[in-house]
């Protein structure tokens, strides 16, 4: 039987990869909304999709002021988010980066 440290290792490599995986997997066509693919990547990755995810995707990700094709998270998105019950800071900043 598997180690509890070897389990860890094992659940945070499948997450790392699926949140590396997803938003590729997931890629809507070019006319939809910024806010759309945030509620997208949320349902997609297990949460429910009501007003504390819809206020939070309100907040657009900003442009990466260190790499160009990459955007940061809004702070009050991943806030709300974290207030919404998503204590997963990987999967928040996913879903931040969507919206």
């Amino acid at each position: 039987m598997a180690s509890a440290r070897t389990k860890r290792l094992v659940a945070s490599l499948l997450l790392t990869a699926t949140a590396a995986i997803t938003p590729v997997a997931l890629a809507a066509p070019a006319s939809a909304s910024q806010g759309s693919d945030c509620y997208a990547m949320a349902k997609a990755l297990g949460y429910r999709v009501g007003p504390k995810v819809a206020g939070a995707c309100g907040f657009p990700a900003e442009p990466s002021s260190f790499s160009k094709p990459w955007v940061t998270p809004h702070p009050s998105c991943m806030k709300h988010l974290e207030n919404a019950g998503i204590s997963n800071w990987n999967h928040r900043f996913v879903i931040c980066s969507k919206a």
